[in-house]
């Protein structure tokens, strides 16, 4: 890992021995057994990240998609499905359908997706898993959207399914992207999820554990500061 990477805002939540974290990262680098690539109806790789995955896995996850399209058809927005990693090192791509801006109800499209996703790492056995911000991006579905389903729909799955095999889910966002998650996070999870509570206060319950540079805690106004920290 290089110095810049050392140096990108993270941010941890445990939930029991399962463990969500935030991170500004390559989705391509993630530590994972699965990963997700931002998918088309049509599974074209036509999304600029899709396309990065495509180009790094190669042939063999083209042909993957091609067979995947002749024989189900198209895949409805809120779907995901899955094929071979090609020449990647993980045991298989996810393709998430998020739904374009405009769309409607793309909050619980995207919340369709991303569980749909999880649902397949639960009938897998995979225990590993990182998403890129589906919806985001090309598809031009508002950040601050994108962020809110993901943790809906990520606390609900962990809090639905006592017995999942899925440990780890880790999101891969941008610099500009990192901030709407912490703020949707700290709304969702922190406001409306007693399972999560500041490392302060660690007891025998689920710890939420965030790790900032010096630029992300000069840029908290005050009153953020005393609350992740006090």
């Amino acid at each position: 890992m290089d110095g810049d990477s050392l140096n990108q805002p993270s941010m941890q939540f445990l939930y029991g021995d399962r463990e969500l974290l935030l991170t500004v990262s390559d989705l391509l680098d993630a530590p994972v057994e699965v990963i997700v690539s931002p998918a088309d109806s049509k599974l074209s790789h036509a999304d600029p990240l899709a396309a990065v995955i495509l180009a790094r896995a190669g042939d063999g996850l083209r042909r993957d998609s091609e067979q995947m399209i002749r024989e189900y058809g198209q895949i409805d927005s809120g779907m995901a499905v899955y094929t071979g990693a090609g020449s990647l090192l993980y045991k298989a791509i996810i393709h998430a359908v998020a739904p374009h801006w405009s769309e409607g109800d793309e909050q619980y499209g995207i919340e369709q997706a991303v569980s749909r996703s999880l649902q397949l790492c639960d009938l897998n056995e995979w225990r590993s898993i990182a998403f890129p911000a589906i919806g985001a991006g090309s598809f031009n579905v508002p950040i601050d959207t994108c962020a809110q389903a993901f943790f809906r729909t990520i606390t609900h799955f962990w809090d639905a399914r006592n017995d999942s095999t899925l440990e780890k889910v880790v999101v891969c966002l941008t610099e500009q992207q990192f901030r709407p998650f912490f703020d949707a996070f700290r709304e969702e999870g922190i406001g409306g999820q007693e399972t999560v509570v500041p490392k302060a206060d660690v007891g025998e319950r689920p710890v939420g554990h965030v790790e900032l540079n010096e630029q992300d805690i000069a840029d908290l106004d005050d009153d953020e500061i005393d609350d992740w920290f006090k």
